[in-house]
């Protein structure tokens, strides 16, 4: 029987299929692989988000002094617009003595602040006299502006983004950009094959890619997971990446998770991503606050940020934006009404071209290091935070003026310097300088460098003694004589006043204005060097302390954290107060994980740390800092040097902030300035910029005014030479003695005028 000749095709038909199996079982496998890391990424870290950081915001008052200058100054500083009527929100307009305002809406730690448009009214000298909503005129006691951006903390990939979930993007921005980029999303299962092969062909005639036929599902698998080379094997990829996708997880997953990758452009060397904080980079509003136009503009940029970017090709930008809204308008997303209008709006974008105006590395190291010990590792980046820091920009300011800008620092020429402003009522940072130059990551000398402290010590001694009131009061006479005592080595040590001078008797009050050393050694070792260093202990302060004689003048190591820690509890009525710089963090969608908690140590009696005020005030006035006399009443200040002139200390305070100043060589070298002459010049700077805010000039409880001989310490007549008027704890002496010391009754005035006391205290100190 004759054979059957086999086609000769069949063999290469048979290889065909055969090669067409393995592929297929290749494919089933790597699509199974494929799954698996899509599905397990998609799930647990779809994206990096950065921390974005935010300094204290501005909460005007009614009843606080504040100038129409200085909100008009944060308007501009938080890109504010000046706008007719102030219609919308991040406008504002000026006329005569008010000025209204259209505040932007923000999210805080602990509440919504939705937009809000408001009228100040101010008086014919500038103070805000009252806010009232508008235009409905309903009074209001105070209005919280949002922060400054002050920076962020990179993630591991470099890339910003503020992630938002699918319910805060406007619907009208979810409809437009199913419009636009991909109509039938809801419909398809992550690809669209007719769409494909249409663009391919569209490609093929004109022999380059002028169309393309990608889902919005596929254009998040390309940016989330693959390069965008051009390139059939990476087409491929995506197709079965985008199947899996849209098989895995629901519609509205995969629209929020694109709504928070896709890419808006570059802020410096940041990649700007998702529409959240595109909103904020271009027009300085939250996503849900934008209007037609703005949606239009940020939508027609996905097409090609480059080329639509608004800041750089305004003339593109708004074709490509028109293009959008005569298809929402085609669509019935929008009436003709709104069309036209948004048709007819100017582009208009933030007038800062960067997401962060100012760069405050100083104080960033500072955060950075209190959001290591809150939340260690890095495993923040999956939801991303919002820090809300205590920094106040304005303060900032004055105090890098003063270190570094003012002619006190230009006289310092290479010496380093370093300055920090602390809130004493809250223990907050306000402003830190930590060199000469910005620090960058390098040295910050304001939270890393310890250095002896000198005479910066002394009040915090006097202030223990002071607590023993039978025992110590201003008044209270010293020994200012030569002396011996035990120094940690046992062996003998004669302490000497700076000008190798003796006094005999003189006051305590004296001896700390003038910061003698004699007498303060001799009513330390009263006290015991082991209790005035575990009262230091006691503050909070981290510093080693050793408990010797030399202490109480100062022979101890601290950072200037230390020393306005122990500053802030005798400005804070014997309060100490942990100083920090993270008031709270949120994640990005503003679930509250931190939120500081105020620790207060009490280590003084209010009348002890009043009275060291007072004396303080005294060392401004007439004694070691009286270089800062012409300020007027109400600042506080101690100087302080260390031997061989080597470190150069001031440390000053008013009702509201401690301001700590050093100036040294990091070598240790000496710089030949004492404090009077090195670092008081440059807080001089300071407070000349930003004023000084006197204290209440009411007692406290349980103490009084009298008067005393400075030669003798005794209660005197008021109208007799050589008298101190002093504030004593206790009950006023009935008795005293005459200018010829005759035993007379006293007769004391009352310490303020009823008049004067019903004034606000503000008024009182700044005047009506």
């Amino acid at each position: 029987m004759k054979k059957t000749q086999r086609p000769r095709w069949l063999p290469s038909l048979q290889l065909f299929f055969r090669l067409a199996l393995i592929a297929s079982v290749v494919l089933v496998f790597y699509a199974i692989y494929l799954d698996g890391q899509i599905t397990h990424r998609f799930s647990t870290s779809r994206y990096q988000a950065p921390a974005l950081l935010y300094s204290q915001a501005l909460n005007i008052e009614v009843n606080q002094p504040i100038t129409r200058q200085r909100i008009v100054q944060e308007l501009k500083a938080l890109d504010y617009q000046v706008g007719r009527y102030a219609r919308n929100s991040g406008e504002y307009q000026e006329q005569e003595q008010q000025l209204l305002l259209h505040r932007r809406a923000f999210d805080f730690p602990t509440h919504y602040a939705p937009a809000e448009r408001v009228r100040l009214v101010f008086t014919t000298e500038g103070w805000l006299e009252r806010i009232e909503s508008w235009p409905n005129q309903q009074p209001l006691q105070s209005i919280l502006l949002e922060p400054q951006f002050l920076g962020r903390f990179a993630t591991d990939s470099g890339e910003d983004r503020l992630l938002v979930g699918l319910e805060q993007v406007p619907t009208l921005m979810r409809e437009a950009l199913i419009l636009v980029e991909d109509r039938e999303f809801y419909h398809h299962h992550g690809v669209r094959p007719a769409a494909i092969a249409r663009a391919a062909l569209a490609n093929i005639m004109a022999g380059r890619t002028v169309q393309g036929g990608s889902t919005i599902t596929q254009q998040l698998v390309k940016n989330m997971y693959l390069t965008h080379a051009q390139t059939y094997v990476r087409k491929v990829n995506e197709a079965i990446m985008a199947l899996i996708l849209d098989y895995r997880f629901a519609k509205d997953e995969i629209l929020e998770a694109y709504f928070n990758e896709v890419y808006f452009g570059q802020d410096r060397g940041h990649a700007i991503h998702g529409v959240a904080l595109a909103s904020q980079f271009y027009f300085g509003k939250f996503v849900e606050d934008l209007n037609v136009a703005e949606i239009a503009t940020i939508v027609g940029m996905i097409k090609g940020p480059s080329i639509y970017e608004p800041r750089r090709n305004p003339e593109r930008s708004q074709e490509r934006r028109d293009v959008v809204l005569r298809l929402m308008f085609e669509q019935d997303l929008i009436s003709q009404t709104q069309y036209l209008a948004a048709l007819d709006t100017t582009m208009r974008t933030r007038a800062d071209k960067r997401l962060v105006q100012f760069n405050r590395p100083d104080f960033i190291d500072l955060v950075e290091k209190e959001v290591r010990q809150i939340l260690p590792g890095r495993s923040w980046q999956e939801t991303g935070l919002r820090v809300f820091t205590t920094f106040d920009p304005e303060q900032q300011r004055w105090l890098e003026t003063a270190a570094r800008d003012s002619e006190s620092a230009k006289g310092l020429a290479d010496i380093e310097r370093a300055m920090l402003l602390t809130e004493h009522r809250s223990g907050a940072v306000r402003a830190l300088v930590g060199g000469k130059n910005q620090v960058a990551g390098g040295f910050n000398r304001a939270l890393a460098a310890r250095r002896p402290i000198g005479s910066i010590i002394k009040p915090w001694v006097y202030a223990m003694a002071l607590e023993h009131t039978e025992q110590f009061t201003l008044a209270t006479m010293l020994d200012d004589s030569p002396t011996v005592v035990k120094d940690k080595y046992g062996e003998d040590w004669s302490p000497s006043n700076f000008d190798r001078k003796y006094r005999g008797p003189v006051t305590l009050y004296d001896s700390v204005i003038n910061s003698y050393n004699v007498p303060m050694v001799r009513l330390g070792m009263e006290l015991s060097p082991t209790v005035v260093r575990n009262r230091l202990q006691q503050s909070g302060i981290t510093s080693f302390i050793h408990a010797w004689p030399s202490l109480f003048l100062g022979a101890v190591d601290m950072t200037l954290m230390d020393v306005a820690t122990i500053y802030g509890a005798l400005a804070a009525q014997g309060e100490a107060k942990s100083l920090y710089a993270v008031a709270a963090i949120t994640t990005h969608r503003g679930e509250l994980l931190y939120e500081h908690k105020p620790a207060v140590q009490p280590v003084f009696t209010p009348q002890a740390a009043w009275l060291t005020s007072f004396a303080l005030e005294g060392a401004v006035n007439v004694g070691t800092a009286k270089g800062l006399a012409h300020l007027g009443p109400g600042l506080a200040g101690k100087t302080g040097s260390t031997n061989d002139l080597r470190d150069s200390w001031f440390v000053s305070y008013d009702a509201n902030y401690v301001l700590t100043s050093w100036i040294g060589h990091d070598d240790n070298q000496p710089v030949g300035l004492t404090g009077s002459r090195g670092a008081l010049p440059l807080a001089g700077e300071y407070w000349q910029r930003a004023g000084v805010a006197a204290r209440s000039p009411l007692l406290p409880a349980e103490m009084y005014w009298t008067n005393i001989s400075a030669s003798t310490g005794i209660v005197v007549s008021a109208n007799c030479n050589g008298t101190l008027r002093l504030p004593m704890v206790g009950l006023a002496p009935e008795q005293g003695v005459d200018c010829e010391g005759r035993l007379v009754e006293l007769i004391e005035k009352p310490q303020d005028e009823p008049e004067e006391r019903a004034k606000p205290w503000w008024k009182r100190i700044f005047g009506s």
